[in-house]
């Protein structure tokens, strides 16, 4: 295990920086100017746009890519643009306003997930134990005893779909979740081709 352990670690030094102050992982993207971070069919004004899909994608992609038990930061290398402080500030927010839109809507999901769990528990509970208790009673008539089958079935086939969003899909929203967490809370800074 200590050997796997150390594969990844060492794969991981050969792809990503760590900043020597933190020890959080930099993810490092080269651009031309600041509105190459955002969509190119986006018209909207530069505080409202949304960000590049090959951006987010490399973004999402890197962010599985390091473990989640470490911090990262976002440096932007731009080289054709001269600094500018509150350009920098506003694609900062608009980076996190991007991924907390998207944290806030897999929380909903998650919940409501949770919500519709418990609700199939439920019947799936009350139609096994009605099939139990009503299965003696109806045993001689074929119709009732159909009916009963149907609730048997329909039970387990409800404590199914419970157990594995339990056991796979949650795993996929939270794994979503902690990925947007980590850029809501992420230092972004930029450096510059004459830095």
């Amino acid at each position: 295990m200590a050997l796997k352990k150390s594969k990844r670690e060492d794969y991981l030094k050969k792809i990503y920086e760590r900043n020597p102050d933190t020890g959080n992982y930099i993810i490092e993207v080269s651009l031309n100017k600041y509105t190459d971070i955002f969509n190119d069919w986006d018209n909207a004004p530069f505080q409202k746009r949304d960000l590049d899909p090959d951006l987010d994608f490399f973004l999402r992609s890197c962010s599985y890519d390091i473990p989640f038990k470490h911090d990262i930061e976002i440096c932007f290398y731009i080289s054709n643009e001269v600094r500018n402080e509150e350009a920098e500030r506003l694609i900062a927010l608009k980076l996190k306003n991007y991924y907390s839109f998207y944290l806030r809507g897999e929380i909903r999901v998650l919940r409501q997930s949770y919500r519709r769990v418990a609700l199939y528990a439920f019947i799936s509970f009350s139609l096994l134990f009605l099939a139990l208790v009503l299965e003696k009673q109806f045993e001689s008539n074929i119709f009732l005893n159909t009916a009963l089958q149907g609730f048997n079935i329909g039970g387990w086939v409800l404590l199914w779909e419970a157990i594995s969003f339990l056991i796979s899909k949650r795993k996929d929203i939270i794994n979503d979740i902690n990925v947007f967490e980590r850029y809501v809370h992420c230092d972004v800074y930029f450096k510059y081709s004459k830095d």
